[in-house]
């Protein structure tokens, strides 16, 4: 590993130590039970994981309830829901071990993303009104955006490639999967908001669908890739 690129990953790793702790002085944790089982859902959604072609990286459906927790938990709720995810997805179920500086890397960048699709998506939607169908697609945009290029930027370092050319060989094409996967995260908040959170659990078979559905597309275009 060159030196840009570790200066790079000591970089985003610092940057997400302060976030976490300038949001457990200035914030709280709300330990409702809803929250408590959209951690376990997100949690154990981490296990099921789809691999990336061309590259040593994993998607999980766990995404989906970082979105929901961006529209209905606070800012430290949501970091600490998403950063315990990232760590379960990397070490649980993996295909080989990885390095501690892996994981802390990967958890940061999505300590900072969820982040600001928290604050960016939240700011938005109160500018529009507050709207639940302007927040999600938001954050689902900032949080892809965000975290795919905060990765490739690891890989443009190490690899010696443009940045542009390294996210959008590997990430350009998973973005419908989070466009999909905000719609589907907001018929469970509107679920929990006019029947209560209970309810919202009853879109849980769409997420899995959507995974499913994805992991099939993956597949295909893994095969189809020369070799």
């Amino acid at each position: 590993m060159t030196g840009k690129a570790q200066f790079y990953i000591g970089l985003i790793i610092a940057a997400a130590g302060g976030l976490i702790a300038s949001c457990l002085a200035t914030g709280s944790i709300g330990y409702s039970d809803a929250y408590l089982v959209y951690c376990l859902f997100a949690w154990a959604s981490s296990m099921v994981k789809v691999r990336l072609p061309g590259i040593t990286s994993t998607m999980s459906m766990n995404f989906l309830f970082v979105l929901v927790s961006i529209a209905v938990f606070t800012l430290v709720e949501t970091i600490l829901l998403a950063a315990v995810a990232c760590m379960i997805q990397c070490y649980v179920r993996a295909k080989h071990r990885p390095r501690l500086i892996q994981v802390a890397f990967n958890v940061a960048a999505w300590t900072i993303s969820s982040g600001m699709a928290y604050r960016v998506s939240h700011w938005f939607a109160d500018y529009r009104g507050g709207e639940l169908v302007i927040l999600l697609p938001v954050a689902a945009c900032l949080f892809f955006f965000a975290n795919t290029f905060l990765v490739s930027g690891v890989l443009s370092l190490v690899e010696h490639k443009p940045l542009f050319a390294a996210w959008q060989q590997c990430y350009l094409w998973t973005l419908p999967y989070y466009l999909a996967g905000s719609a589907i995260a907001g018929l469970a908040v509107q679920a929990g908001r006019t029947e209560g959170w209970p309810a919202s659990l009853a879109v849980l078979p769409l997420m899995y669908l959507l995974s499913l559905f994805y992991r099939t597309c993956v597949e295909r275009l893994t095969r189809a890739m020369p070799s």
